[in-house]
């Protein structure tokens, strides 16, 4: 059986623009009263990573956003808005609301009579008997019924590729996410649990914002890239698939698609999607750049990781000219391989387990990665 996903042209964030592609792709896939009952709770899974301007990139663009609540309040749906990002830490409601402001989404959110909650300010413990190896999870306790997922196109430095599977990793507690990734070193590791993860909570419908996505070092260092895609499906797995493969990424080198899509749990092999609207061919982007990180790590043979990780894969790096002393990444190092000298924080490269959180949520993109290991490669 295949999967179906749209694949609409939207070339940039007009909202007249975005509602036509975004219900053009929804309707493509069976239309928004498919996936919403009357009077059910919708939540809107965001990506709200970090206090971002949305023309960075990082986040989810806000048109998208309201796009989406005007097609849930349409099938007489109620819907909400919300995230953990990894920036927020400990649940902090003041934090919260400043991402939520500079991301753009609490300006669409009270346009478009939604409610934004708090997902990490309550959490519970949640069985997950289809998981592979992770048979538990803490996730966010006011996750609604009906959950949409609203995922960037981004490149990641740990996964390669974080789109619709990896977007679910928001609905945990921002201050768990530091023990997950201290838990599982290795790619292959993390991107299992990410797996497991979708198979506790599958998204009803995915709509991919890949209007400008980013490239190089995702997902919060790297470059905006005009792609010019939106995709939908009820397949997060397939979605990704569909856009690994426009910006020119074999989607099973991506683990968390791989993994999925050999554990039954969507479709990654392309010959099984039947692609709705614009062909694959026609959206392709050329020259897309992968993220540093995981460009090394994924050509290392899998018997020789554990022995060349250390060796091999791209180190974070201080900017001192641009570090403000904020303690963003000695707060949020997983290993506790962070400190504070006079000047700027100081990185134990004995302790440091290379899961660039650091360099995912500095604020003043002050750490930057190692490019000396791929000018050996190559």
């Amino acid at each position: 059986m295949k999967s179906q996903v749209a694949l609409v042209r939207c070339r940039d964030y007009n909202q007249e623009e975005v509602y036509r592609a975004v219900r053009e792709a929804v309707g493509l896939i069976g239309g928004i009263e498919r996936y919403v009952k009357p009077g059910e709770n919708v939540l809107l899974k965001v990506n709200m990573l970090a206090p971002a301007n949305p023309e960075r990139a990082i986040t989810t663009h806000p048109s998208i956003v309201r796009a989406m609540i005007e097609l849930v309040k349409e099938a007489d749906g109620r819907p909400l808005i919300g995230d953990c990002p990894g920036f927020e830490g400990q649940p902090n409601i003041g934090l919260y609301s400043s991402i939520c402001s500079k991301t753009g989404i609490k300006e669409v959110a009270e346009e478009g009579g939604a409610e934004i909650v708090h997902l990490s300010s309550e959490s519970c413990e949640v069985e997950n008997p289809q998981g592979y190896a992770f048979k538990r999870f803490t996730l966010a306790k006011s996750v609604a019924e009906c959950v949409i997922s609203l995922p960037k196109l981004k490149t990641h430095q740990l996964t390669l590729f974080t789109g619709a599977v990896k977007n679910n990793f928001g609905l945990i507690p921002g201050k768990l996410k530091r023990e997950w990734h201290l838990r599982l070193i290795r790619p292959e590791d993390f991107s299992q649990m990410l797996v497991d993860l979708l198979a506790c909570i599958k998204p009803r419908l995915v709509v991919m914002d890949g209007v400008v996505g980013m490239e190089g070092e995702g997902p919060r260092g790297g470059r905006p890239r005009e792609i010019g895609a939106l995709i939908a499906s009820s397949d997060p797995v397939a979605v990704d698939a569909i856009a690994c493969a426009i910006v020119g990424i074999p989607p099973l080198e991506v683990p968390t698609t791989r993994l999925a899509n050999e554990q039954g749990l969507g479709i990654g092999d392309l010959s099984r999607i039947e692609v709705l609207g614009k062909k694959i061919e026609e959206m392709r982007v050329e020259g897309f750049k992968r993220p540093l990180g995981a460009e090394i790590y994924f050509r290392i043979p899998r018997p020789f990781m554990r022995l060349m990780r250390k060796l091999l894969t791209a180190r974070p790096i201080v900017d001192e000219k641009r570090c403000k002393r904020c303690l963003v990444c000695v707060e949020h190092c997983p290993p506790g391989a962070i400190s504070m000298d006079k000047r700027h924080p100081l990185i134990d490269y004995e302790k440091c387990i290379m899961c660039y959180c650091c360099h995912e949520l500095c604020p003043n993109d002050a750490i930057y990665l190692s490019r000396f290991t791929l000018q050996v490669l190559r």
